[in-house]
């Protein structure tokens, strides 16, 4: 079965508009336009091989687009890819594409959320190993990320510097303790680190406070 073209127009950034007799339209690069005009007849492998490059360059552009605002991990992509409805073994592509040259790095963007994080919301490892599970994020490369972030005292250092910042505008006895031991439990601080946070503090302003 053929179709014919039935317009046929330059667009902006080297693209070609191509509507066909059938009904169906795609927007390709000038490059990939060779040989046809108004009036081509094309056969279903020439409909099909626009179809296939109509869904490329979208998907791609739609991909670099979300990149370029910030990092994104595969699955991020891979969702925002799906909205297309392109074909899988086209989206599937793109995103191997995208690996191969850098623009997706699982193992960059997990470092790169977890410091974001930690400085502009000092949350804890496990708040933020929450986080980057929901963003598509593998286990294990959640882990190393955290093992490479989370070093020595760091998560402990991290819990003191939010006590601090808070007991700068309010008055450290047992009620104020309580408060801090849930929120830092709620940033997702460990366990243990918040217990020994809050039991230093108390005993440096010379309180007590029961063990939950």
């Amino acid at each position: 079965m053929t179709e014919h073209v039935i317009e046929f127009r330059p667009r902006p950034r080297q693209r070609v508009f191509v509507r066909l007799s059938g009904g169906r339209s795609f927007t390709i690069p000038v490059s990939e336009a060779h040989a046809i005009g108004n009036g081509s007849v094309l056969s279903e492998a020439d409909v099909e091989r626009l179809c296939r490059i109509d869904q490329y360059f979208r998907g791609k552009e739609k991909a670099l687009k979300l990149l370029s605002i910030r990092s994104r991990s595969r699955h991020e992509i891979r969702t925002a890819l799906d909205s297309l409805d392109l074909e899988a073994s086209i989206r599937n592509g793109i995103l191997d594409e995208l690996e191969e040259f850098g623009y997706i790095d699982d193992n960059r963007f997990a470092c790169e959320y977890i410091r974001a994080k930690v400085d502009s919301r000092q949350l804890g490892p496990h708040r933020l190993k929450f986080e980057l599970t929901k963003r598509g994020v593998n286990q294990s490369i959640i882990d190393d990320a955290l093992g490479e972030i989370f070093t020595g005292d760091t998560q402990e250092d991290l819990a003191w510097k939010i006590v601090r910042k808070k007991l700068s505008s309010q008055k450290p006895n047992e009620k104020t303790a309580r408060r801090l031991s849930a929120m830092l439990r709620r940033k997702g601080f460990d366990f243990a680190v918040v217990n020994r946070v809050i039991y230093e503090l108390l005993k440096q302003v010379g309180m007590e406070i029961e063990e939950d």
